[in-house]
């Protein structure tokens, strides 16, 4: 844990980097405290008022706190995130380790699924996906996260290799 800090220490990019996403996730975090209006309850009388006082970042077109829409909009943002990127870590895992494992018939099988999912743009497959199924944000946490545990799954498997 020591040498981690150290390193991280020595590089001032992945140490800022750290800070701007802790920052951000405190931010997101206090968002009822920081912004305690309601970011979708739109206020006719306060329709793009500046910034003040009461609403720090102004108000928009239909009378919304901005300050409050960006902070729970940071919430979201940072749940798919997190989930997604766990649900990939977890498929990537699993798959490598059983590629690496195993070896033989399984790692060719699992590895040729790697490169058949790494062949089509990423971009266009969520697409794809997600016009067939229920838009919702638990679908997209989990068609992001199920279509990017490739690398993962190949790191995993390089190191059950080495062992």
């Amino acid at each position: 844990m020591r040498a981690f800090w150290r390193a991280l220490r020595k590089n001032r990019l992945a140490l800022v980097g750290g800070v701007v996403v802790v920052c951000l996730a405190l931010l997101a975090i206090l968002a009822p405290v920081l912004a305690p209006w309601d970011p979708n309850r739109p206020d006719v009388k306060r329709i793009l008022e500046p910034p003040s006082r009461a609403h720090l970042l102004g108000t928009d077109q239909l009378g919304r706190d901005v300050l409050a829409r960006m902070l729970y909009g940071s919430r979201v943002s940072l749940a798919v995130g997190f989930v997604s990127v766990g649900i990939a870590a977890l498929i990537g895992i699993m798959l490598g380790a059983a590629a690496g494992y195993h070896g033989g018939t399984m790692d060719a099988a699992i590895m040729r699924l790697v490169d058949l999912m790494l062949v089509f743009p990423r971009f266009f497959l969520l697409l794809a996906v997600l016009a067939f199924l229920r838009p919702s944000i638990w679908t997209i946490m989990a068609v992001i996260g199920s279509t990017g545990w490739m690398g993962v799954a190949r790191l995993v498997r390089a190191e059950f290799l080495a062992l």
